[in-house]
């Protein structure tokens, strides 16, 4: 799959948007004709928020409350929260405060306190509509001319010299939102340490927002701030998986595996990237390739699915990494049957992907499906087989020939669409390799994102004269070998002559005494060159390290008895992984 596969921490600051509710940002901060006192006085000296003050004390709420910035209070009475639960909030609070948790990675401060409190001034009236609000810690809660959050008011619209209070009859919830939720579940532990990372490779941060914080005085030419909000920003899933798991304004469906799974699939996973001593950040690669591809493609976002959740007859589901479009199935894997991230009927008993899902949570964006048994098919998963275009930059190494000056050509074609052979090549071009003289070249084609300790069945696929040009003459076959190179675990490069003994089509030529492979001029030809296993990875690398040298075997003699032709036309070299259960 083509994701962001950039391993070093560079990250994008988010600003957090702000939601509204006047024409512009100082409309919400300006007091204007406001009422007297300040929020901090008015719960202060109301008997019935005693115990919500006593929260918003201890965690220092009362300065922000106090200052000249405008907010929307909504305080649940004591009936609804009692001294004890106040207690408990505070000891959670203090807890960790001795962790050095502050801010938003309080939890004290972030499922209670910024649950109760918005940025801006709010007030309802008889007729006014439902809406939602965006509270201090991102949540979005839904407010009614009689509700908040679906607790029923107490009083509404206490007007102070800097924001609105209500009183509630109940605390509003803490819904926690996917990435908040596998926080929290013990059977989501591996998933958490992984998402959560913050060393040795940065991937979750989080980072101080200004825009949204409440500013205080400014000492010594430095702004400080009385009540400071962050954001979170995570690599993984902003880059990688293409899911922000952590962000309240979209609904996001996602399969979670429990730690049983996670450890089996970690286990298939690991053998795979298996890079060499000498790579640049192997370590990295090494630790998020094989944890990354047990989450990828298991994030369903319902802006893409619309039917998720709404019914089981779903025909098909797009993950947010997934390939869907036809061009880009053919292009990228060879096959318009390709499709990894997208997958059909998930539903469907017995191997839809939902169908053996042991629960399933409701969080504030979306909801988490926990599961012990794997359901995703080989095709659909990132084992795909790789697919290089023989006219693409990228696959040509270089050409080699007896002298430097006398390389062969390695020429373009495009088959046009009143050919035959039309759409029977892939991407309808292709290559040709034509030698400067009658000594033995070739041309040498890198091959991409090559898995370590995985069998493939390497084919190279060739291509008629006639398909560039129906009324070609050149209609011999021809003979060639294939040289493969890769590295070792040290970072050596070796090579290995391709045999009889690697299982593929291979043919001994008497004439030139040599092993070599023959084409069909007058078909498409998938020419099986063996089944090979590499002892290293070259996944997401820049730099190719597999790589086949392809040289035309073909005597001279041979070519004046018109016997065979030193031509050879390459559609692309396809790389099909071999799957052992």
């Amino acid at each position: 799959m083509k994701i962001n596969k950039i391993i070093s921490a560079v990250l994008a600051f988010l600003a957090l948007g702000a939601v509204s509710c006047t024409d512009t940002w100082d409309d919400h901060y300006k007091q204007g004709s406001m009422g007297e006192g300040n929020l901090w006085e008015s719960i202060k000296s109301n008997q019935q928020l005693s115990n919500f003050a006593k929260v918003i004390e201890a965690t220092g709420y009362d300065k922000s409350l106090a200052s000249s910035q405008v907010f929307t209070v909504f305080a649940p009475t004591n009936d609804a929260f009692s001294d004890a639960d106040a207690n408990e909030v505070i000891n959670k609070y203090q807890a960790d405060l001795a962790k050095g948790y502050k801010g938003e990675k309080n939890t004290a401060i972030k499922e209670f306190v910024m649950n109760h409190i918005a940025l801006y001034n709010y007030t309802i009236a008889n007729e006014s509509p439902d809406t939602t609000i965006r509270m201090m810690n991102g949540k979005y809660l839904g407010l009614t001319n009689s509700t908040f959050s679906g607790k029923p008011f107490t009083s509404t619209n206490t007007v102070t010299g800097n924001g609105i209070l209500f009183t509630l009859a109940e605390k509003a919830d803490f819904v926690p939102n996917i990435f908040e939720y596998v926080k929290n579940d013990p059977e989501l532990d591996s998933v958490k340490n992984f998402l959560y990372m913050s060393k040795p490779y940065q991937f979750h941060q989080i980072i101080f927002d200004p825009s949204a914080s409440v500013p205080g005085e400014i000492i010594r030419g430095q702004q400080h701030y009385l009540d400071s909000v962050t954001a979170t920003y995570n690599e993984l899933l902003n880059g990688w998986l293409d899911a922000l798991l952590d962000e309240e304004d979209s609904s996001y469906y996602a399969l979670m595996p429990t730690n049983k799974l996670w450890k089996e699939r970690y286990e298939k996973n690991a053998p795979l990237f298996q890079y060499d001593k000498q790579v640049l950040g192997r370590d990295s690669l090494m630790y998020v390739y094989p944890r990354i591809y047990i989450l990828a493609g298991m994030q369903f976002n319902k802006t893409d699915n619309p039917l998720l959740g709404t019914t089981e007859a779903i025909d098909s589901l797009e993950s947010t990494i997934g390939i869907a479009s036809y061009a880009n199935r053919k292009r990228l894997y060879g096959s318009y049957d390709i499709h990894p991230g997208l997958y059909k009927k998930p539903y469907a008993q017995p191997d839809g992907l939902f169908t053996d899902i042991k629960e399933q949570k409701i969080c504030s964006n979306g909801v988490i499906m926990k599961t012990d048994n794997w359901k995703v098919k080989r095709n659909e998963d990132f084992w795909q087989q790789i697919i290089m275009e023989a006219e693409y930059t990228r696959t040509l190494d270089s050409l080699s020939g007896e002298k430097p000056e006398a390389k062969p050509s390695w020429t373009y074609t495009t088959v046009l669409p009143d050919n035959p052979y039309y759409n029977k090549v892939s991407n309808n071009e292709y290559n040709t390799l034509i030698p400067a003289n009658l000594r033995d070249m070739g041309v040498l084609l890198n091959i991409e994102d090559v898995l370590s300790n995985q069998k493939y069945d390497m084919y190279v696929v060739t291509v008629p004269a006639t398909a560039g040009d129906t009324l070609a003459t050149d209609t011999l076959p021809t003979r060639f070998g294939v040289t493969l190179y890769w590295h070792d675990m040290d970072g050596k490069e070796v090579s290995k002559e391709v045999t009889d003994k690697d299982g593929g089509e291979i043919t001994y030529d008497s004439s030139t005494r040599k092993q070599t492979f023959l084409t069909d001029p007058k078909k498409v030809h998938e020419i099986h060159i063996g089944t090979f296993e590499f002892p290293t990875c070259s996944y997401g690398l820049q730099e190719p390290q597999v790589k086949a040298f392809i040289n035309v075997n073909v005597r001279g003699s041979d070519v004046n008895k018109n016997i065979y032709t030193r031509t050879l036309r390459i559609d692309c070299i396809k790389m099909v992984p071999r799957f052992e259960d």
